[in-house]
């Protein structure tokens, strides 16, 4: 059987159309004429949020116009930042300083400060002077390098103070003085760190570098043989600053004139704590805060009158004073003296005589009262308050 081969068949779009096709033609052919083809930029160009086209210049302006508005939003931010930074900082150095006026803190402090500024600048216009090419280095902002310099200057100088015939005193300072120094400059260093940020220098903590802890171990290890000396140019020095017996005599007799019970009474209490801390190793404030029941009288045995003599001596306990700060019980002894007007004992019983007999103080209840809590096995005694 023969095989039958199907041809080819060949559309052709030049025919007649439908009425319906040839509209359509029509209204696309209307379409794309009457729609304007927008310029085409020059190259490099982008698309905006708008999926328009953005030409090179337009792009950069925009480009431009925006980081204009971040810098000067960024500016301004960093701005309100700092002011913020500075009120807090000025609010914390406020409340420091209120909080120092309560105590001596902060006078103590700002003495170290000012003679560590006076120091330096002194000591930086000595190098400039010797050497011409030196360049004068400011105390501030406060570095450990500094510190360490002028604490070695503190190890050797004289205490500034004077002895009674004006000349300078030869003891040096001790380790309390250089904790105390430390303490003072850190506090300003940590206080104006911020106004220093731009210097690493000065965001250290003095304590923690080993120069300023080698120093203070330094002045530690000193104290012992720097109280040796100071104990020994005392001794010697305290020979020219005591009065004379003269002296003492015209203080202690300068009162006995006064008029009026209160006045007389004052006089009483004032020449019996010249007296007091004059024939013993009492301060004044110590003085002040006896007690009655700090009080006793004690025979001590006196072998160079006779074997077996014992002469009666005035004892009085201190527990509490500016060389005992742990509470340990002092006991200071004084003898009658052979000039009556210098007496310690007499002046004592002047004031009990004028207390009693002179603004007629009522007598005190001595009996102890063991139920107070407060008072311990010791209890509580009211008529000791009177003799303050």
């Amino acid at each position: 059987m023969a095989s039958r081969t199907k041809g080819l068949q060949i559309i052709s779009y030049s025919g007649p159309q439908s009425p319906l096709g040839t509209k359509t033609r029509r209204f696309l052919a209307a379409s794309v004429a009457n729609t304007p083809i927008p310029p085409i930029p020059d190259p490099p160009y982008r698309f905006n949020a708008m999926d328009e086209v953005v030409d090179r210049q337009s792009s950069a302006l925009a480009v431009e116009t925006n980081n204009s508005s971040q810098s000067s939003d960024h500016s301004g931010l960093k701005k309100s930042l700092d002011a913020l930074e500075a009120q807090t900082q000025l609010l914390r150095q406020n409340l420091l300083a209120q909080n120092q006026e309560r105590k001596a803190t902060g006078e103590t402090y700002a003495r170290h400060y000012n003679a560590y500024n006076t120091w330096f600048d002194t000591e930086q216009a000595r190098l400039s002077a010797e050497d011409s090419t030196y360049t004068a280095i400011p105390s501030l902002p406060i570095t450990v390098a500094k510190v360490t310099l002028f604490l070695n200057y503190e190890m050797t100088r004289p205490q500034k103070r004077k002895r009674a015939d004006g000349s300078q005193s030869t003891s040096t300072c001790g380790h309390e003085h250089a904790k105390q120094v430390v303490s003072a400059l850190e506090q300003y260093r940590s206080n104006h760190a911020h106004d220093y940020r731009h210097i690493s220098e000065a965001q250290v903590n003095l304590r923690t570098d080993s120069r300023i802890r080698s120093m203070e171990a330094s002045f530690k290890a000193n104290e012992p043989e720097r109280i040796k000396k100071a104990h020994a140019l005392k001794a010697v020095g305290t020979r020219a600053d005591t009065y004379t017996d003269t002296q003492l005599s015209s203080l202690a007799t300068s009162g006995f004139e006064s008029e009026g019970p209160t006045v007389i009474w004052r006089t009483m209490r004032d020449r019996a704590m010249l007296l007091t801390s004059s024939s013993t190793a009492f301060r004044g404030d110590s003085s002040r805060s006896l007690l009655w029941s700090d009080m006793y009288c004690y025979d001590v045995p006196m072998n160079a009158k006779g074997r077996g003599e014992k002469v009666r001596a005035l004892t009085l306990i201190a527990d509490s004073s500016k060389v005992n700060t742990t509470g340990r019980m002092d006991e200071h002894g004084a003898f009658r003296h052979l000039c009556v007007e210098l007496c310690p004992i007499g002046a004592i019983g002047l004031l009990f005589f004028a207390h009693f007999h002179v603004v007629h103080s009522p007598v005190p209840d001595f009996s102890i009262d063991f139920d107070n809590p407060d008072y311990g096995e010791y209890g509580l005694q009211e008529g000791n308050a009177v003799c303050k």
